[in-house]
């Protein structure tokens, strides 16, 4: 049996651009997405998928525990990485034109609300749903006796 399609010799030839379309201008800021911001807007999708009620409730919150872990390796990398150029006074900004500070203050915005609904998918949501199925999260003044004494003994 022979596996090798019979074109694979052929030669291809390039694409010919027609002489009459015009030249983009690269320079261009509007042509480009800022590379955190994009990725923030990446982070916001992932925390979507938690929305998604024709999930499973435990996959939906897995979706959540990664939007959360993302953010957290967002700002321990990208955003301490602006802060530093923000620090050292630099005023280079990238092909999108956008100066650092104005790009973190882009970020603490979209941010901020990321958070919040985070938090309202949680306490809003997943919290009461999951108590639904029996499994509940307890705070510390709500623990019996014999938790509090398992935990001390655990964690000394």
């Amino acid at each position: 049996m022979n596996l090798i399609p019979k074109n694979v010799n052929k030669k291809v030839n390039p694409i010919e651009l027609n002489s009459s379309q015009e030249e983009i201008d690269l320079s261009r800021p509007e042509l480009y997405i800022n590379r955190e911001l994009s990725l923030l807007a990446f982070h916001h999708r992932v925390l979507a998928q938690a929305k998604d009620q024709s999930m499973p409730l435990l996959e939906r919150l897995r979706f959540l525990c990664i939007a959360s872990t993302n953010l957290d390796e967002f700002f321990e990398l990208r955003v301490a990485g602006l802060k530093q150029k923000v620090v050292a006074g630099s005023v280079q900004t990238g092909p999108d034109n956008l100066f650092p500070q104005e790009i973190l203050n882009r970020i603490s915005i979209a941010a901020h609300e990321f958070v919040r609904e985070q938090y309202s998918l949680l306490n809003e949501n997943f919290l009461p749903a999951l108590e639904q199925e029996g499994i509940c999260f307890f705070k510390r003044d709500q623990w019996s006796k014999a938790q509090s004494k398992w935990v001390r003994d655990f964690f000394e």
